[in-house]
């Protein structure tokens, strides 16, 4: 395709899943404590997990700010042109030929396929009722649909899986059987934590041996809100910060984990993914991490022989926004290697139609750095090249 003469890898493009997929995949036995749809209720809210919202929606608080957000969409929707789009195009992440569709419009040859709702149904704690198998059956559920997806077109549509955390053994199952089965690619976890495990816990070392055997990558990529130890909770009423913490604040504490805990020390061949988060906190984290390791790093406990900046270089990838302004200073400070680019299609924030040539429009970015981000280290990181 060659947009403007680059070829186009998004590494972080969603679905929408359709409301009677858990209906259809989901095994019967957990059919009524799994994601029923809600008559008549339509979004986020229209989905109970256990008789629950994920995103607190009963609130009239969270009501209110579901009221703003949809109505500010629609404000950018007809500023962008993207309102008078008709076709495939214009569709939703349903339907793999609307994805098939808006790609073509927006320049991409080919995209990584993510959940949408598929993480919003798991995304509760032990306290709230989600026990292992519970959460294994409704990703096993997901990824079965999402394999259905691609296969409208398995060159460009290809998948990332979803894993159940809250139970090792049941992700590391399913981790085997999403790339060894269904052929995906990547393994998806949130960012924010699992039934208040630290991502450098002991009891995920057997997930980080199979990602590495599997020689598939881990992608943390949050969402807006989760009934477990998430920070947008501090801010029901206040979606801006809300969105703001549950996305790069989040993604910021998740890559602090796995830097100063020593998963990449102990997992060498482990990559890993930081997304939808923006990109130009990096350096300064970076930074902060190296000066607080050396000042009071626990090595006997965590191991580090380098410094968690050296550990990023060699393993870790973050996506910039295609408005990411920053994004020169960013390069300036931390180099073009393991920076991808994400374009949130079809979400109401994505720039979509014009991500890309937003993207191109950013000042300070050289045609070689551009090169690296669209296709190159995306290649690289997901084991494409």
């Amino acid at each position: 395709m060659a947009k403007q003469g680059f070829r186009v890898l998004d590494s972080d493009i969603h679905v929408s899943e359709p409301r009677e997929l858990w209906a259809q995949y989901l095994e019967p036995e957990f059919r009524e404590r799994g994601p029923r749809a809600i008559e008549g209720d339509g979004g986020l809210a229209g989905l109970r997990v256990m008789g629950k919202t994920n995103g607190f929606y009963e609130l009239p608080v969270r009501e209110r700010t579901a009221r703003i957000r949809a109505e500010r969409s629609r404000q950018r929707a007809i500023a962008s042109g993207r309102a008078a789009l008709t076709g495939p195009a214009a569709g939703g992440g349903g339907d793999p030929h609307n994805m098939l569709a808006a790609m073509d419009l927006e320049g991409i040859d080919v995209s990584i396929v993510f959940r949408t709702m598929g993480a919003h149904v798991i995304g509760f704690d032990a306290d709230e009722g989600m026990d292992g198998p519970l959460a294994a059956a409704i990703c096993r559920a997901y990824n079965n649909w999402a394999r259905d997806y691609c296969a409208a077109d398995r060159r460009r549509l290809l998948m990332a899986a979803q894993v159940p955390m809250h139970d090792i053994d049941e992700a590391v199952k399913e981790a085997r059987r999403a790339v060894e089965e269904l052929g995906a690619i990547a393994l998806v976890l949130p960012n924010n934590p699992v039934n208040s495990r630290p991502w450098y816990a002991e009891y995920y070392h057997p997930f980080w041996a199979e990602a590495e055997r599997l020689n598939v990558p881990v992608a943390f990529h949050g969402i807006q809100m989760a009934r477990q130890d998430h920070l947008a909770r501090r801010y029901m009423e206040n979606f801006a910060l809300a969105h703001a913490v549950a996305h790069p604040v989040e993604t910021m504490l998740a890559l602090g984990a796995m830097l100063t805990g020593g998963v990449f020390e102990r997992f060498p061949g482990l990559k890993a993914a930081f997304l939808e988060g923006h990109c130009s906190w990096v350096p300064w984290w970076l930074y902060c991490l190296d000066e607080h390791e050396d000042k009071f790093g626990d090595k006997e406990r965590f191991g580090l022989k380098l410094k968690p900046s050296d550990y990023f270089r060699r393993q870790c990838y973050v996506s910039v926004d295609p408005d990411e302004e920053l994004l020169q200073y960013t390069v300036q400070a931390m180099g073009d290697d393991n920076i991808v680019i994400s374009t949130d299609w079809p979400h109401d924030d994505s720039a979509y139609p014009h991500a890309l040539d937003t993207f191109f429009g950013l000042a300070g970015v050289s045609v070689e750095t551009k090169r690296k981000i669209l296709w190159d280290n995306c290649a690289r990181l997901y084991n494409l090249e």
